[in-house]
């Protein structure tokens, strides 16, 4: 979940937009410190699905100093496994971009979140804490998903290969793929193919999930791009070696 604390009387659903052609469809909005705290005291309790993975805040709320509240965030147990970025009114303020730099924050950027800016920092939270699951069997993609929660990682889930494909096509890369090779409407091996054919996404690792132990299946799966594989059913600690290669610890 993203949350997003801002004081502008910027529409919520223009704000929300922003996100929601990424894929990235929950997102909240508090508009002022007190807001924010108490969502974040309230997900600290939240089911896997709710967790907040990206906090951005302003660095001027009309009820307190961003700067200071990032700090007071990254101090609580959700603030600190989260992503946050804090923005600036201009990048010429150099007195704010220090005070940003010195906040606890992950990365800072110049609004509006349509700018250049805010989707370079926005590309580097998608490449360190975004992960895409393609599985249409809903008791394994549920089994996947808590295995990938224990990362504070923000999850994407996507049951069809063309859906998948065409997700891919409109973001920025992500920190990592794991997906089922007998996808519908387009298969793993061939939705491998696809990924590795754009050149923004040749480099995102691909950890496939197959009920064959096959090993032409297997080395389908790897001619076709991926970095490695998982047979189902699958034991939790194989699961979880295999995505701590590719799943760095400061996730954690």
């Amino acid at each position: 979940m993203i949350l997003i604390i801002d004081s502008e009387k910027t529409s919520e659903i223009k704000i929300k937009q922003s996100f929601n052609e990424f894929g990235l469809e929950s997102v909240v909005v508090a508009r002022n410190a007190e807001q924010a705290r108490n969502i974040l005291k309230s997900n600290e309790n939240s089911k896997a699905k709710d967790l907040i993975t990206l906090i951005i805040i302003d660095g001027e709320l009309d009820d307190a100093n961003g700067f200071e509240l990032c700090r007071e965030i990254r101090k609580t147990e959700t603030g600190k496994y989260a992503y946050i970025i804090l923005l600036v009114s201009s990048v010429k303020n150099q007195t704010k971009i220090e005070n940003a730099k010195h906040s606890g924050a992950t990365d800072f950027s110049v609004k509006p979140y349509d700018s250049t800016d805010f989707h370079k920092s926005f590309m580097k939270y998608l490449k360190q804490k975004v992960v895409l699951l393609v599985e249409d069997d809903p008791v394994v993609r549920k089994m996947v998903y808590r295995l990938l929660t224990k990362y504070h990682v923000e999850i994407l889930e996507i049951d069809d290969g063309i859906n998948a494909y065409n997700l891919i096509n409109t973001m920025f890369p992500v920190r990592m793929v794991v997906m089922d090779i007998g996808l519908p409407n387009m298969s793993g091996i061939k939705l491998v193919k696809k990924i590795r054919n754009k050149d923004n996404w040749a480099k995102t690792p691909v950890v496939m999930l197959t009920a064959s132990s096959d090993v032409a299946d297997v080395k389908k799966s790897l001619l076709a791009g991926a970095n490695d594989y998982i047979t189902k059913p699958f034991k939790i600690d194989d699961f979880t070696k295999r995505l701590d290669r590719y799943i760095s610890d400061e996730n954690r």
